[in-house]
């Protein structure tokens, strides 16, 4: 059966090898005629071959021949040259086959029988038919001892370049438009076909030591007395076989099933490591790459890793997943195929028809309420793709229903925009064109592609529900005109109406039978006033503005995927250019909530300060808590236009919040003034009176400039450190030197009251075992409250049976403490907004600045992706 793929590398060989082949291939056909499972296309698949190996052994043969019989020096060369001539004929005219057997299986035909995945030669029938590309293109450039790569950026290498990385074998990864990944072997020998193969065959060529392809079989196996003796393999050779095994498994099937699987198929993959360091033994393999690859697409771990909670609940998965992340090999891999990066993601998608300049996108917000961290996504990958294509952005208010909309509302969400960098070309409302959509609405009307439901919403909704038209649907034009112009005066009748789409009543799409697209609203308009009696839906005036204000490309949360086929089928019956619309997946966070209702409940009982509450998700709320918008920009970057729907973690975009803020934050001490303890120090370096000095304010970035730094004979502590210091101890004080403690002065509670002790800057800091913080003395210190922060609600997401009401478990009764301490005379200086690190606490953003000292500078804890509370969980 592995007869054909053999035939495929097979190149210019010694006559005795050949001979050895041909018998061994008449022996293959005698025993399929003997056979009585040989199928026919088998037995003269086998014989066509024989014939053909008959033709190749003759002139190899021949050559063979007059190089033995050579009498003289330039006969022996000339014969050579001739061997060597036939040699290379022969080369040429099986790589034509090859490329022209490669060509049918790149269209999932050709003759033979189906090899099994991961053949290291090019496969047929099954194998073909999962994307084996054409190899009949001209063969790579580079030097025919190498070997050749080539792939389709649709289907990326990430096994074979993984594969040559742990193997230090020289590849050439070259890119092609034929769908698939081709292996090119050497001197033209032969192609293989398939990533999962072609990283097969290069894990076999590695030295056997580095268990690419798993544990290595034992040297010097004793082997069976004889042919028909019993044969029994050492425990070592039987665990390499199933480590190699294992390797086989994971390739052929298993690690894809991961690309689908949720947190139950990580569990049990973390079950699997929790006794191993890799995935096949104690080496990197090809197990672990396939595995690797597999998780860059699970949406479940895309959400969690990197996060404490995927530590504290996947702790082997995490460990293994660290572990490989940093491997050259695999990190390589995944910058280059999978789209990891160091910084900066990028989105995974690609605008059809995008031309550089002429590229506008749209963010159109309705101005029913605050903007939250969901809202920002849409905006800032619009505004991403309008800059990356060099175009333009529109801001677009949606105020199509006057009943939500306030105009403080928008001109929250236009400062909003202007918080999240964004420059829109020009702000429109859906409103400017109230007119023109009135014009396009009796024209669908006048068409008989609309028509006026004077059903009660109940009927319409049954009727909707059971698939069924409407009795209004084929009432005629006349009758139709007639009710809409009722509804544009409002009259009783009028307000008994809506306008209603002819889509498709029993669709399985339920936003295709026949949706409302106008309906009457006596609330005045904030911007119209009462001009208009009657206002169009988003479903119906959407795809109208989008077309006449030039839009190239709409980008829309995936939630509403349904309405996609609805968008274009209003836009056909409009008679307008239909926009291509990208989905993308909405921000879902745990324990947060994006409902403006279920929200406006908090502000409305006075559980948060207000909308702009830094426990609030919306724009204003995060940004005030600590999120830099480089940050959140960073963060929604690396989500790119993924269409995966998850529960993330916090940790995550918090972590990449930190590696923003961190190198732009002036380091600064505050010590808790709850039982602060005094350390009189003594001896040479110590200030007779309090004094200032210039310091860096942060030492690994000297561009912030220097801080003042005051300094005096007593060293304020925290109780917390003083409880841990011992006499005759050596310690540290931060941004100062060490001290040797004397004596530690406790009360009859235990608590630190006083410590003495010695200044000794000679002291080698490298050598202490605590660093402290500390602040001085008779400084003009200020007053400070630390303040942490938790979510709104206990549960990962609320369900329909949790009511927001006093005293509900799901709502978080205690989500704010602020901590007393005591801070040094510099934090003066920080203005509202602006972010800095209390050393050894963490960092927080500037809430309410200095203003007078019987009034405390309020800091707000900055999660950091590993800490969520600067001291710990809000209390009673």
């Amino acid at each position: 059966r592995d007869s054909s793929a053999h035939a495929h590398t097979m190149s210019a060989e010694d006559p005795k090898e050949l001979q050895a082949k041909l018998a061994a291939k008449a022996d293959e056909v005698r025993k399929l005629k003997e056979s009585l499972g040989g199928q026919a296309n088998e037995v003269q698949s086998a014989v066509n071959q024989l014939l053909e190996l008959k033709k190749m052994l003759a002139p190899l043969a021949e050559a063979s021949r007059a190089i033995k019989g050579a009498q003289t020096e330039e006969e022996r060369i000339k014969a050579e040259n001739i061997a060597k001539a036939e040699a290379d004929k022969l080369a040429a005219r099986q790589k034509k086959k090859d490329a022209k057997a490669a060509k049918g299986l790149g269209g999932g035909g050709g003759g033979g029988s189906p090899s099994t995945k991961g053949a290291a030669a090019p496969a047929t029938g099954a194998a073909a038919a999962k994307g084996g590309p054409s190899t009949g293109v001209a063969a790579p450039k580079v030097n025919n001892k190498d070997y050749v790569v080539r792939a389709n950026t649709a289907s990326p290498p990430v096994l074979t370049f993984i594969a040559a990385k742990l193997a230090q074998l020289t590849v050439h990864f070259q890119v092609q438009t034929e769908p698939g990944v081709v292996l090119y072997l050497p001197n033209g020998t032969g192609v293989i076909l398939g990533d999962a193969a072609a990283a097969r065959h290069i894990a076999r060529l590695a030295p056997p030591s580095r268990g690419i392809y798993g544990a290595p079989l034992p040297t010097g196996e004793p082997g069976p007395a004889s042919a028909s003796a019993a044969y029994t393999p050492s425990p070592a050779a039987v665990a390499a076989a199933r480590s190699q095994s294992s390797v086989d498994e994971w390739l052929d099937g298993r690690a894809d099933a991961l690309r689908a699987g949720d947190m139950r198929s990580l569990a049990a993959l973390n079950r699997h490591l929790a006794m191993r360091t890799y995935m096949a033994w104690h080496e990197p393999s090809l197990a672990d790459a396939a595995v690797f690859v597999a998780l860059a697409g699970n949406a479940a771990w895309e959400g969690v890793k990197g996060t404490a909670s995927a530590a504290k609940s996947l702790p082997h998965l995490a460990r293994w997943h660290s572990s490989v992340a940093a491997l050259p090999a695999f990190a390589q891999g995944a910058e280059k195929y999978l789209g990891s990066k160091k910084e900066t993601g990028s989105f995974d998608i690609d605008l059809p028809g995008a031309e550089k300049g002429k590229v506008v996108m749209r963010f159109a917000p309705e101005p029913s309420g605050f903007l939250h961290i969901g809202h920002a996504k849409a905006a800032l990958m619009g505004d991403y793709f309008a800059k990356h294509y060099e175009g333009s952005l529109i801001l677009r208010f949606d105020d199509t229903n006057p009943s939500n909309e306030k105009e403080e509302y928008e001109d929250a969400i236009v400062a909003d925009v202007k918080r999240l960098g964004l420059k829109p070309v020009r702000v429109t409302h859906t409103s400017d064109y109230f007119a023109e959509l009135l014009k396009a609405q009796t024209e669908m009307i006048k068409c008989g592609d609309a028509y006026v439901d004077a059903s009660p919403a109940e009927v319409q909704q049954k009727l909707r529900f059971d698939r069924k038209p409407s009795p209004a649907r084929d009432q005629p034009v006349a009758e139709n005109l007639r009710l809409w112009e009722e509804m544009q005066k409002a009259t009783e009748e009028g307000q008994k109406c809506c306008v209603r789409a002819k889509m498709d009543p029993a669709s399985t799409n339920g936003t295709l039978r026949d949706p409302t697209t106008y309906r009457v609203n006596l609330t005045p308009h904030h911007f119209s006033g009462s001009k208009y009696k009657v206002y169009p839906t988003y479903d119906f005036a959407c795809p109208w503005v989008d077309a006449h204000e030039g839009i190239t490309h709409a980008l829309r949360d995936r939630q509403y995927f349904e309405r996609d086929a609805q968008y274009h089928r209003m836009a056909e019956l409009q008679g307008v250019r239909a926009v291509p619309i990208w989905s993308f997946s909405r921000l879902n966070f745990k324990q947060c909530l994006l409902s403006k209702r279920k929200l406006g409940w908090f502000v409305a009982q006075g559980r948060v300060d207000g909308w702009d509450d830094p426990r609030m998700p919306t724009i204003q709320g995060i940004l005030r808590r600590g999120l830099d918008v480089e940050g959140l920009s960073t963060f929604i970057l690396m989500q790119g236009a993924s269409q995966n729907n998850n529960l993330m973690e916090w940790d995550k975009i918090w972590s990449e919040n930190r590696k923003v803020i961190d190198p732009k934050s002036v380091r600064y001490t505050a010590i808790t003034g709850a039982k602060a303890v005094p350390f009189k120090l003594a001896g040479e370096g110590v200030p007779s009176a309090p004094e200032a000095r210039s310091i860096l304010a942060h030492k690994k970035n000297p561009e912030l400039g220097n801080k003042v730094k005051w300094y005096s004979a007593t060293a304020v502590l925290e109780q917390e450190d003083a409880l841990l210091m011992a006499e005759g101890e050596e310690v540290t004080l931060m941004d100062w030197g060490n001290a040797i403690v004397d004596k530690i002065v406790k009360d009859d509670a235990g608590n630190v009251t006083a410590i003495e002790g010695r200044l000794n800057l000679q002291g080698d800091v490298k050598k202490t075992k605590k660093k402290l913080s500390w602040a001085a003395e008779g400084a003009d210190n200020v007053n400070v409250h630390l303040v942490d922060i938790d979510h709104l609600i206990t549960k990962d997401a609320l369900e329909e049976d949790d009511k927001l009401v006093d005293g509900a478990p799901c709502i978080n009764a205690y989500t704010r403490e602020a901590h007393e301490a005591i801070g040094e005379p510099g934090l003066r200086l920080i203005k509202k907004g602006q972010t800095i690190q209390v050393e050894r606490r963490g960092f927080y953003i500037c809430d309410s600045p200095y203003v007078r000292p019987q009034d405390p500078i309020v800091m707000l804890f900055v999660p950091d992706g590993k800490n969520m509370f600067g001291y710990r969980k809000p209390q009673a």
